[in-house]
């Protein structure tokens, strides 16, 4: 038997639209997010839905209960699931983050894995919660669909893991606002069935300016 993960990021929000940096801080979803996670959870309903955790930001659990409302479905929260903290990055548009520290900032996007952030999480650091969570849900169920509700920066890395892949490539994946991606993880090992599907979002227009990704 295999367990199948559903991994969901959430719908659009307001920082989302301003380009803010999120992280453990937290902006409401938009009327186009609650529309994205309605349509979402249309979409889900073909799938044979056990259980739904939920990161327990704000921004993602409003888009797992959407989900979890559509499927009579309760939805249980887990700090696993968290975006990464951005600590003093938080918050924060991306001009005035390189105003203030470029150095930093440009080994943010050419080296992520060094980049040490003040206050904040690192790459290896959401690894290590991430790969200890899945391990964890993979040896509780047996033969089960479980839906993760997460972030963008947070499904990448669970994903590199899943390939096998270095977190230094994080920026070699996008996640779409109430992306879909499915895995199954099968006794020989994860195999990646659908990656970064939003074909459920009807016109959609992408949203290019958040912050870190």
């Amino acid at each position: 038997m295999t367990n199948t993960l559903y991994i969901v990021r959430h719908g659009q929000t307001e920082w989302n639209i301003l380009g803010k940096t999120q992280g453990h801080g937290n902006s409401d979803l938009t009327a186009k997010g609650v529309e994205q996670a309605e349509l979402l959870a249309n979409s889900m309903t073909k799938y044979p839905i056990d259980c739904i955790y939920s990161s327990d930001l704000g921004r993602a659990y409003q888009t797992a209960e959407i989900i979890g409302n559509k499927l009579n479905i309760e939805v249980e929260k887990t700090e696993a699931l968290r975006e990464m903290n951005f600590g003093t990055w938080e918050g924060r548009l991306i001009k005035d983050i390189m105003e203030e520290d470029p150095a930093l900032y440009r080994q943010w996007r050419n080296e992520p894995h060094l980049a040490k952030i003040p206050q904040g999480e690192t790459l290896d650091q959401i690894k290590e919660r991430t790969d200890a969570f899945i391990k964890e849900i993979n040896e509780k169920y047996d033969g089960k669909h479980i839906v993760l509700v997460t972030h963008s920066l947070c499904a990448r890395i669970m994903l590199l893991s899943f390939l096998n892949s270095p977190v230094e490539n994080i920026y070699r994946l996008n996640q779409g606002n109430t992306a879909l991606n499915i895995v199954e993880l099968r006794d020989y090992g994860p195999v990646v069935m659908k990656m970064n599907d939003t074909t459920h979002i009807i016109n959609d227009e992408k949203i290019e300016n958040s912050a870190l990704e």
